[in-house]
């Protein structure tokens, strides 16, 4: 087992710190520190740790585990996963760069206007239709309109949407 988690901090597709119960770096895997910087022997409270310092969801603050879906943090969309000891708090953050171009280039050729693509650029993120409404700057009835426009076509290809959040999309 402990080969494996070794080689999962030393791969280049995950990020991971693991700090004490203070906030305080005890060590980062190559990705972590271009992503964060160098924060070895210091007491980190920005990106991740941010997110954790606001969450009071959790019934026990500094233990147990917690996953951020589409977080915006360092310039960049991650899931963060957080574990959370007595001891110690495990980061690891998932970059969806990646992901995000794989599910654009797939909706590419679907004969989607440039409108389409967006709201699909924003879908794929995980955004809800409010904040799509927002960031686009129209109507809920204009977001509806867009989305059957989206289903209908992809549906006419004999296509399925793909690479969309399970989450159900109010029209």
């Amino acid at each position: 087992m402990k080969k494996i988690v070794e080689q999962v901090f030393q791969s280049s597709q995950f990020a991971v710190c693991i700090k004490d119960t203070d906030g305080k770096v005890l060590t980062q895997n190559n990705p972590c520190t271009k992503i964060c910087g160098s924060y070895a022997d210091k007491v980190c409270d920005v990106g991740c740790m941010a997110l954790y310092a606001e969450d009071k969801s959790q019934q026990w603050q500094n233990w147990g585990s917690r996953v951020y879906h589409n977080s915006f943090v360092h310039n960049a969309y991650y899931d963060i996963t957080m574990l959370c000891s007595d001891e110690y708090l495990i980061t690891v953050l998932q970059p969806l760069k990646a992901k995000y171009e794989m599910a654009l280039s797939y909706y590419k050729d679907k004969n989607l206007s440039k409108r389409e693509l967006e709201i699909i650029a924003l879908l794929v993120q995980g955004l809800s239709n409010q904040v799509i409404c927002q960031q686009l700057f129209i109507a809920k009835a204009t977001l509806k309109t867009h989305l059957n426009n989206i289903y209908r076509k992809i549906h006419s290809l004999g296509d399925k949407p793909k690479y969309l959040p399970q989450r159900r999309v109010s029209l």
